[in-house]
């Protein structure tokens, strides 16, 4: 099996806890780009081209948390699963590392 395969497997593997844990604290959420295939749409090198990436908008009180709150607490929880370290600037973006990526 490749390395990026066994990337993808762990990142499909975690992303149901974290959708979990997002309902556990009392959000709600839509899924924004998972697996892109058009250069341009999300920055050179994105996971979200190696389908190791998802866009997560937050809700509280079926208002959008466009501001990024909420995503802190969720990124530490998703970094105890695996996942990668929030990219600064893009809080809803959630990734698993791959060649020095997030």
């Amino acid at each position: 099996m490749s390395e990026l395969l066994d990337k993808q497997f762990q990142f499909c593997e975690i992303l149901p806890k974290l959708l979990e844990e997002i309902l556990r604290r009392g959000y709600k959420y839509t899924l924004g780009c998972a697996y892109c295939v058009k250069e341009g749409h999300h920055r050179k090198g994105s996971c979200h081209y190696v389908r190791l990436a998802i866009d997560i908008n937050l809700f509280k009180d079926g208002v959008w948390l466009k501001d990024g709150s909420g995503h802190d607490e969720l990124h530490d929880f998703w970094s105890e699963l695996g996942g990668a370290k929030p990219v600064p600037g893009d809080l809803n973006h959630y990734s698993v590392e791959y060649l020095g990526r997030r």
